[in-house]
């Protein structure tokens, strides 16, 4: 999957200047964090988007030095024109949302669109009960081989310096309606549910082979950001991440039958990291029943801040938020997270993740919302209670 026309991957470091002492200052901030101590401001995630895109979508997807070059194009411009920030530099191996259903045999397709990603043609199982004769695949089936592949490829790239996120793999639900679509999933909840447990076992099988492999490729956990997608670094004991967008189409009871067993899977096996919605959060109190539970939420600001005043309730030192997908108008995403300050201050602390344009100035961005940052931190109530 090389191209002739991509540069060598080492020289890419060496051309934006990431600095090992730095990295180590943003991740002692990320620990502090998480450790609940007190900190001299809120983390401000600015990131800097690529103004020239070489490749669409759909062409990093099939390339593996096309997406690379993108990834760490991205990762250096942030570094670059954000140098007073706290984004630890990573990059995001991909080969769309829907390799776990790939392994079970699901074949892809591509949109019109070629900035869009792929998706799964038709779901291959007809009926849920089929799960009670599926075989688990081996960890690098489908197109779990490529995407191990390209976890090594930018791990050894990084050089120790840029971290790597492991693939987005989805979580069970989301890959048993891959596999038996909307219809199958929802109507098996109710008439099908020890089948549908069944199939929900067979794919946490196969994720955590997958996750252990490609923590392996990528030469331990020290060199990833969590054992999922988010190219967020996650302290060290605390890497377990699961993601579970269908979480907001379900009941709080559906989520502690069908959610809660498998992600505890994980979280027990590498500690109580994150939990991706994008919202909204019906299930939101189910998110901190995990053993041990999540220390912190990824949602999405456009589906999930009608849920703030509920999560600030929640959350209340108990978890933190990364709230993503912030307006793109510089303004707007500056007075959103004004907004957010003063209605989660002192109780549940928000990190905002916003991308800027080069021509918006991103480390003006970054000093505006590191003012914000500054006050949120004085009025915060620091501290974690004890899980």
């Amino acid at each position: 999957m090389s191209i002739s026309d991509a540069p060598s991957r080492a020289p890419a470091l060496r051309r934006f200047g990431f600095d090992r002492d730095e990295i180590e200052r943003r991740k002692q901030l990320v620990r502090d964090l998480w450790a609940g101590k007190p900190l001299d401001h809120v983390p401000v995630y600015v990131a800097v988007e690529n103004p020239k895109p070489r490749w669409t979508v759909r062409e990093q997807l099939l390339d593996a030095d096309r997406q690379w070059e993108e990834a760490i194009t991205v990762a250096g411009l942030t570094w670059r024109h954000v140098p007073e920030g706290d984004m630890v530099p990573a990059v995001r191996p991909d080969v769309g949302c829907s390799c776990l259903a790939t392994a079970f045999g699901a074949e892809l397709y591509w949109g019109n669109d070629p900035n869009q990603t792929c998706g799964v043609k038709r779901p291959p199982l007809e009926r849920v009960e089929e799960a009670f004769g599926l075989e688990v695949p081996p960890a690098d089936a489908g197109q779990l081989a490529e995407g191990t592949r390209r976890v090594r490829q930018f791990a050894e790239a990084g050089e120790g310096l840029v971290s790597v996120s492991l693939l987005d793999m989805a979580g069970g639900l989301n890959v048993a309606m891959d596999l038996l679509g909307g219809e199958g999933l929802y109507t098996a909840m109710y008439e099908a549910p020890e089948a549908l447990e069944c199939l929900l076992g067979k794919i946490q099988q196969l994720f955590l082979a997958a996750i252990a492999l490609q923590i392996d490729a990528a030469g331990g956990e020290d060199c990833i950001t969590t054992t999922d997608f988010p190219d967020y670094w996650f302290p060290e004991g605390c890497k377990g991440h699961v993601s579970d967008d269908i979480s907001a189409n379900i009941s709080p009871a559906s989520y502690e039958r069908f959610s809660r067993p498998w992600h505890d899977l994980v979280f027990s096996r590498y500690g109580g990291g994150g939990l991706h919605n994008c919202g909204p959060n019906p299930c939101l109190e189910g998110y901190l029943s995990h053993r041990p539970a999540p220390r912190s939420l990824d949602l999405s600001y456009p589906y999930s801040k009608r849920d703030l005043p509920r999560i600030k309730r929640v959350l209340r030192k108990r978890a933190f938020v990364y709230l993503t997908n912030f307006p793109a108008d510089p303004e707007e995403a500056i007075g959103a997270f004004r907004e957010i300050m003063e209605l989660m201050a002192p109780d549940v602390i928000v990190v905002p993740h916003v991308t800027v344009a080069v021509r918006h100035e991103p480390q003006e961005v970054y000093r505006r919302m590191r003012e914000i940052a500054d006050e949120y931190a004085k009025r915060m109530d620091w501290g974690w209670t004890p899980q």
